[in-house]
């Protein structure tokens, strides 16, 4: 192999880790502390996270102060199980993984009793104490269940404070940019050129499942997925990791659905008539719309 071979191929391997690195997150982590009833810390417990939609398991030991992680979580609901001898089993049946979570659980196990276990099925609102960065989670139900003009997701990223829903590169804008900025590369759906905390546009970033999908001209979202694949996504207003470098406005991270053991689906339907409208009080005649 000559030098040169040699120089390309570790310039490959750079270039792929540079790139891993930079991908968004598309999970969220779990941290936890299993302690006894007096307080004290428990080392060597076994943990088991299970996914209630499709099952898989990822399974641990607490270490020797009792700590345990689960780094790599996928978004959805699990159900988490620790054991160890001369203490009662426990079960909690509500963790719920978002996009770029970082749970922090605080497990008491209480002493064994015969055939006795301890399950927890809701606790109070959880707050992320191990993670900086700011921003909201829209879920599947709040994502379905909203009114949507057109089901562009991204008519939602202004229900978050500090998104402002008006756009100065709109096509019909002539004094910024005449339209340059706006190439539908999302189709007719709005491509999410909103401006966040008072910056430009164009500093926005947009991820799906990780990868960036963030149009070159006009720096709007380039796919926009359809609305029941979306499984949630979440807007970084500020404070975001290392990770999401490169963008002084905010990031969309948009996750799909993974799937689950039950059959399901949807359908939808869009009806637009003037059978049903009314016109207006002061209007002369009845709208279009």
């Amino acid at each position: 192999m000559t030098f040169i071979q040699k120089l390309s191929m570790k310039t490959a391997v750079s270039l792929g880790l540079i790139a891993s690195a930079w991908a968004a997150d598309t999970s969220g982590k779990i941290l936890g502390t299993v302690k006894d009833p007096a307080g004290n810390v428990v080392p060597q417990a076994s943990v088991t996270l299970t996914n209630k939609a499709t099952g898989v398991k990822q399974a641990t030991h607490a270490d020797g102060q009792g700590v345990f992680a689960f780094p790599v979580v996928p978004v959805g609901a699990y159900e988490l199980n620790v054991t160890i001898e001369n203490f009662r089993p426990y079960k909690r049946t509500d963790v719920v993984v978002d996009l770029g979570s970082a749970l922090q659980l605080e497990i008491a196990l209480e002493l064994a009793g015969v055939t006795e276990s301890v399950t927890v099925t809701e606790d109070a609102a959880q707050v992320e104490t191990s993670d900086t960065k700011l921003g909201q989670v829209i879920g599947n139900r709040q994502v379905t269940a909203l009114p949507l003009n057109g089901r562009s997701y991204t008519d939602l990223l202004a229900i978050q404070g500090g998104v402002t829903p008006i756009t100065t590169s709109g096509a019909g804008n002539s004094t910024s940019g005449g339209g340059f900025g706006t190439v539908p590369v999302g189709g007719n759906g709005n491509t999410g050129q909103f401006s966040i905390n008072g910056q430009r546009e164009s500093a926005n970033g947009f991820y799906l499942n990780g990868a960036s999908v963030q149009e070159t001209i006009g720096q709007q979202a380039g796919i926009i997925p359809n609305l029941d694949s979306i499984a949630e996504f979440r807007i970084l207003t500020s404070n975001a990791d290392a990770e999401y470098g490169g963008y002084s406005g905010g990031i969309v991270n948009v996750i799909t659905k993974a799937g689950g053991n039950d059959f399901h689906g949807s359908a939808f339907e869009f009806l637009r008539n003037t059978d049903l409208d009314s016109r207006g009080f002061f209007s002369p005649e009845r709208s279009t719309f």
